[in-house]
């Protein structure tokens, strides 16, 4: 049998003392979810997986998983969305799986897994379809992170107060701190900071800042081995363990990376792209901070692995949606996957296609 990854399931705790900013739900309903929590039991076998790649996902699976107490936590990439994890869950005999932070394109996936098992889906990503079945509930909110979609829903669970700092700091990271303003102003407030804005972006200094971006850059650090940042995250407010010092290590090779950003970028259209060969895979925090200076641009950061070419796309002012400009991208291109949303995302091409990408892009080489 899996062992248990985290606390056990939780009763109704304590009222919260930070109201939180209600999420207007685009498919699914809280009742559901209600349900389908209410419904769960010690005979469940439970799996919880998330989006490894950005803080955002390692924090909606923590902070889920404080109130689910769940068999295993499987933090994977989109590319891992196939057959081979219906067969892990099948294997491992999962009759419930919670996804955060994921969306989900192949709906003859989510109809394998409801063979055999029921599904909670919790994303904030654009939809490509309302997956919501007798055997699937799925919920989606615009503009509010994965972080702080589990944090509201799972808080009607469990207390979950000793965790608002985490789903603060998700909030921050990948770009979701207008909706939920008047919580994230209060949280930041209750840990000695300030919610400022610097443009469009919250202000890159402070308490949480720091928090979020330390562990951003140790998810970087160890992207081969996300769980190990997944477990140095405590309860206590700032508890990250020892991954400071990686982060550290990470930070200088962005210092170093955004110098060649200033001297190697290609104008196209109305942004920049620029090519790396990186030590680390740093190109989506490359983007946003870059995005942060050039605000009105879309920044593009691309980077060739093995047999493919992954991208990041950033725009602060929102004036051009990245989610939509990545699919114009990609349509048509075999086994290329990518989206996001208005302000953020990213994604990959075959590497054969990385011509046939620049050049939608408008990137003469």
């Amino acid at each position: 049998a899996l062992p248990r990854a985290g606390n056990s399931r939780g009763s109704a705790g304590k009222i919260m003392i930070i109201e939180l900013v209600k999420p207007d739900f685009i498919a699914g309903s809280e009742k559901r979810f209600a349900d389908f929590i209410s419904n769960l039991n010690d005979k469940d076998k439970i799996a919880l997986i998330s989006h490894q790649a950005d803080l955002d996902g390692i924090a909606a699976a923590k902070i889920a998983n404080f109130a689910l107490g769940s068999d295993a936590v499987k933090l994977i990439n989109y590319e891992d969305i196939d057959e081979s994890l219906v067969r892990w869950l099948a294997e491992n005999k999962i009759n419930k799986a919670i996804f955060t932070d994921l969306r989900v394109d192949d709906l003859k996936i989510i109809k394998n897994i409801e063979t055999f098992c029921e599904i909670l889906l919790i994303d904030h990503h654009k939809m490509s379809e309302d997956y919501n079945s007798r055997k699937t509930v799925f919920l989606n909110a615009q503009e509010f992170c994965a972080g702080y979609l589990a944090y509201y829903l799972f808080s009607k669970v469990q207390n979950l107060e000793k965790l608002d700092w985490l789903a603060a700091c998700s909030c921050v990271s990948d770009f979701c701190h207008k909706k939920p303003a008047e919580w994230l102003k209060k949280v930041f407030e209750k840990y000695g900071d300030r919610l400022e804005f610097d443009g469009f972006y919250v202000r890159k200094s402070g308490i949480f800042w720091d928090i979020q971006y330390k562990l951003s850059l140790a998810i970087i650090y160890f992207r081969d081995n996300v769980m190990k940042v997944y477990d140095s995250i405590g309860e206590n407010f700032g508890d990250i363990g020892n991954l400071g010092k990686y982060a550290k290590e990470v930070d200088s090779y962005i210092n170093e990376c955004l110098e060649k950003f200033e001297k190697e970028k290609i104008a196209f259209n109305d942004g920049y792209f620029w090519e790396i060969i990186p030590r680390f895979k740093v190109g989506s925090i490359v983007s946003t901070i870059t995005s942060s200076k050039y605000p009105n641009k879309t920044v593009i950061i691309a980077r060739a692995e093995e047999e493919k070419y992954h991208f990041s796309a950033r725009r602060q002012d929102k004036e051009k949606d990245m989610d939509l400009l990545i699919k114009s991208l990609i349509s048509g291109l075999s086994g290329a996957i990518g989206g996001g949303h208005i302000a953020a995302g990213g994604g990959h091409v075959m590497l054969k296609d990385k011509g046939e990408f620049k050049k939608r892009l408008g990137v003469v080489s």
